[in-house]
Formats: structure tokens, C-alpha cells, sequence
């Protein structure tokens, strides 16, 4: 009867005080190839993934929110930034992204669709006005490429989810709010972190950090405050840090964009200096610390214009007791030849 007891009181223990943390980039945007038959495999892996608090990045389209909603259970909660919705009929209807926006973007297709840097498309697109339309507008024709008719698809009439964060609980949630790093700033690519409550958890802050997207910065409204895309990541690092300086159990997740060198893994260093600061500031990376292996990778098929291997995806623990750690979702999806998303997953067990 003891040893039963034992047992029941032991399975207790482990199911009250462990918990899957993941960190997922599903990479659902046009951007990147196979965007549609990718969809569908990425949503039904949240219904049936073995997690407690996942954070998604680049979950941009608000219809993907939508069907992410309606196929979990209802005991899984779905948290993002206020989505971004378009109106029309003097706000009585749902309109399309950029429905005012004709005038720009036949600009853009006349005289930019033909450059091929993302610095020069990017300038040429300020020049037609693209930055004087509404964030929704820029976000969806930011990361829709030319799959840009979404963004005027008067069927959809979808809002957009512009930070493109998306945080997943199977734990009770006591608080919850989205936090933009350069409030009331039109950007290309608005950035933002989720900071959550999360019971047997701690704070979670959920986030996808300024990338590595070229030698020029051409953020066009932040020209003034920043010089390059690694400055504005190390920026955007910092904030992370403070947001989690009065909290308990900080988790700090997602696909950060900084990467650390590990050659043993054929790992190449990438923004370095955001993540030596995470680790100065009394976090650790269990990840890279026990795995090591790349998230964005060369041999992954869907991977386009980069020339080394990273670790960019990461769950910084603090006062958590560490587990284990390992990578996921590197299968390539049944009948293709192409994985899921251009990253892989990752999953750190914490036992409060």
C-alpha cells in the first residue's frame, strides 16, 4: 500500500512541477515555398504536439490565427497582439489588407517588382508612398512577396497578426499582453513580444527579434535610431531583459536571431553579441547547451539565400531547473521532400 502510494504521490509530483516549453518559426508567410500545402501539416502538429506553452513566430496572416483557434481544444489558449483589421462602409464591413492602397502598389509592381535586393525593393517601395498606408497593408505586402493579391482578396478580407507571435498554453493563464519594442512606429516588419503568466510556468515573453536581413538598414522610419539590423536586435534584446528583470521564473523564447558558434555542430555565430548579453544577464540556453544543432539550416530545403547554419531559435531559462532539451520537427512532411518550416522546433522540460 505504501509503495502504491509512493507511485501515485511520485506521478503527481511530475505531472504538477515539469513542463514542455517549445519555440516553433512556422514560417507561414508567401515568402517562403510551399506556403500552402504547408499550412494545414503545421496547424494539425499544434493540435496533436505534446507541449505545455508553445511560441510560434511568423504566424502572419490573421485567417491562420483563425483556423489555429478553431482546430484547438478548447482547453489549449491561443494569445496574440490585437489583430489588425481593415474596414470598409464606413466600418459596417471586413475589407482586405491594403484595399485603399491600389495606387501604391501598382507603383510597386511598375517600378520595384523587377529589383531583387530587399534594401532596393524596400527604398523603391518608401518611394511610391508604401509607408504612408496602414501598418496591416505594409505587414501583409512585407512578407506576401508576390503573392501580394492576398493582401487585396476582398473573399479573405483577413485582418493580419503584424508581430506574427502567436503564444499556446495547455496551462492556466493569470495575465497576458503584447508589448510593441518601437511604440506607435510604422515599420516593414513591426516587431513585438507576448509577456504571459503562466501557472507552474512563470512569465513567458514570446517574441521574434529584428533579423539578420542584409548589410544596409533600411528600416525606413527607424533610420534615426538605429544604424543596422544588429543594433536594433541587440535593442530589441535588451528590452526582452528588462520586461524579465522583476519576474519570477522568466522564460525568454522564440525565434530570437542571434545565434552563438558551436563548431562542433557546424554552427556559424550570428548577431553573437545579443546572445552573450542574454547569458550576462543570468540566463542560460539549454538548448544550445545540451543540443547544439542548428534550427536554421543548410540542409533544410526550404532555407534560401543564407551561406551558414544558426541556432536562432531559443528558450532562455532563469531559476528554472533544466531538464532536458531537443530539436523537433525536422521530418520532412509525408509525400513531400520539404519539411514543415524553414526552422526547426525546439523543446526545453523545466521542473519548478
Amino acid at each position: 500500500m505504501t509503495f502504491l502510494c509512493l507511485i501515485c504521490v511520485t506521478s503527481l509530483w511530475g505531472v504538477v512541477l515539469t513542463a514542455k516549453i517549445q519555440s516553433y518559426n512556422v514560417a507561414l508567410l508567401n515568402l517562403i515555398d510551399h506556403y500552402e500545402e504547408r499550412e494545414p501539416y503545421v496547424i494539425q502538429t499544434m493540435q496533436n504536439a505534446d507541449y505545455d506553452v508553445m511560441c510560434l513566430s511568423e504566424v502572419w496572416y490573421g485567417n491562420d490565427v483563425d483556423r489555429i483557434r478553431q482546430t484547438l481544444d478548447s482547453s489549449v489558449s491561443v494569445f496574440t497582439a490585437p489583430l489588425y483589421q481593415e474596414t470598409m462602409l464606413w466600418g459596417w464591413a471586413n475589407a482586405p489588407p491594403c484595399h485603399r492602397a491600389a495606387k501604391t502598389v501598382a507603383c510597386i509592381f511598375y517600378h520595384c517588382a523587377s529589383l531583387t535586393s530587399k534594401a532596393e525593393l524596400t527604398n523603391c517601395s518608401v518611394g511610391c508612398g508604401m509607408m504612408g498606408e496602414s501598418q496591416a497593408c505594409i505587414s501583409c505586402l512585407t512578407v506576401s512577396g508576390k503573392g501580394a493579391f492576398r493582401c487585396f482578396d476582398y473573399l479573405k478580407r483577413e485582418a493580419m497578426n503584424v508581430p506574427g507571435v502567436v503564444l499556446l498554453s495547455k496551462r492556466k493563464i493569470s495575465s497576458a499582453k503584447a508589448v510593441f519594442f518601437e511604440p506607435n512606429v510604422k515599420q516593414i516588419l513591426r516587431r513585438a513580444y507576448l509577456e504571459v503568466e503562466i501557472e507552474g510556468v512563470g512569465t513567458v515573453l514570446c517574441s521574434h527579434t529584428a533579423s539578420n536581413i542584409g548589410e544596409q538598414y533600411y528600416e525606413p522610419n527607424l533610420l534615426h535610431v538605429y544604424s543596422s539590423w544588429e543594433e536594433q536586435n541587440l535593442a530589441d534584446s535588451r528590452k526582452l531583459t528588462d520586461a524579465a528583470r522583476l519576474a519570477t521564473k522568466p522564460l525568454i523564447m522564440g525565434d530570437l536571431n542571434t545565434s552563438p558558434s558551436i563548431p562542433a555542430h557546424n554552427v556559424t555565430g550570428d548577431f553573437e553579441g545579443a546572445y552573450n548579453f542574454f547569458l550576462s544577464e543570468g540566463f542560460a540556453s539549454p538548448y544550445v547547451a545540451l543540443v547544439g544543432k542548428c534550427t536554421y539550416c543548410l540542409t533544410n530545403p526550404l532555407m534560401h539565400g543564407w551561406t551558414h547554419s544558426h541556432v536562432l531559435d531559443h528558450i532562455f531559462v532563469r531559476d528554472h531547473t533544466v531538464l532536458g532539451a531537443k530539436r523537433l520537427y525536422v521530418e520532412n512532411i509525408t509525400g513531400h521532400n520539404f519539411p514543415m518550416s524553414d526552422h526547426y522546433g525546439i523543446e526545453v522540460e523545466v521542473g519548478n
